[in-house]
């Protein structure tokens, strides 16, 4: 998933209401949002991408890493890997058992996260899909029955057989 769909999908709201100041109407459709933003990133380029920062879904999480007063240093080890790429190994021998669970629950935690982060990638699917079947439905209705021009055009022809006979 690229920017441009996290924040059609994300905040469509305020993907809409930026096109709408680019002088673009506001559109149901997320691949119609992610386009028009494309658009305008290819046409104002700076402008546009310091715009669309401030709709980002997560600008607050973003921010904070800009404002961050910790040091590098306390991220050293963040990739889980000790120096030189070499694999950290829990020497569990001479834990006492309370340090024992505790790294068994950090472990259980961190499996509770990664099935929550695959719960919201599916749930993002699921909404992009229900988004596509919705602007279907709405093309489908506006598309027939329910078009003045179709039914003044068939209304004309009735009029026009019947008139004839």
């Amino acid at each position: 998933m690229n920017l441009y769909e996290y924040i059609a999908v994300n905040n469509s709201l305020g993907a809409n209401e930026l096109l709408k100041n680019y002088g673009l109407k506001p559109t149901r459709s997320i691949d119609e949002i992610i386009n028009r933003l494309k658009i305008i990133v290819r046409k104002y380029k700076k402008d546009a991408l310091q715009d669309i920062s401030k709709i980002h879904p997560d600008k607050e999480l973003i921010s904070s890493f800009n404002s961050s007063n910790i040091e590098d240093k306390n991220f050293a080890y963040a990739t889980g890997r000790t120096p030189n790429n070499a694999e950290y190994q829990i020497d569990r021998s001479n834990m006492p058992s309370g340090d024992l669970r505790d790294v068994e629950g950090r472990m259980e935690h961190i499996d509770a996260l990664k099935k929550i982060a695959e719960v919201k990638e599916q749930m993002l699917v699921d909404k992009v899909n229900n988004s596509r079947n919705e602007l279907d439905r709405r093309i489908s209705n506006t598309q027939y029955g329910n078009s003045p021009v179709i039914l003044l055009a068939i209304g004309f022809a009735v009029g026009y057989m019947i008139a004839k006979k």
